[in-house]
């Protein structure tokens, strides 16, 4: 996980946690923007690595490589999971 806007990282280790968060987020709907013009800047960054392999980067409105709309209850469920991991609101 990773602060855009400090630059601060966190690691969950936690198996439980990564897999109970998923499944918040797996049946969430993303409809991908006609905009594919890439952006700059973001406030929450998560990788999800399987070893020392990235697996799989994205932020609130990119997934690998593509642009979605702006989804708010994908994004509260990042929100959640930084202010707990980072123990401060975002």
């Amino acid at each position: 996980m990773l602060d855009g806007s400090s630059g601060e990282k966190k690691v969950i280790e936690n198996q439980n946690t990564i897999k109970e968060w998923l499944v918040l987020i797996k049946d969430i709907q993303l409809v991908p923007d006609d905009n594919q013009e890439g952006r700059v800047g973001y406030i929450f960054g998560i990788s999800l690595f399987k070893g020392e392999e990235n697996r799989l980067g994205f932020t609130p409105d990119h997934i690998n490589k593509i642009y979605y709309k702006s989804n708010p209850e994908f994004e509260e469920q990042i929100r959640k999971l930084f202010n707990e991991q980072f123990g401060r609101e975002f």
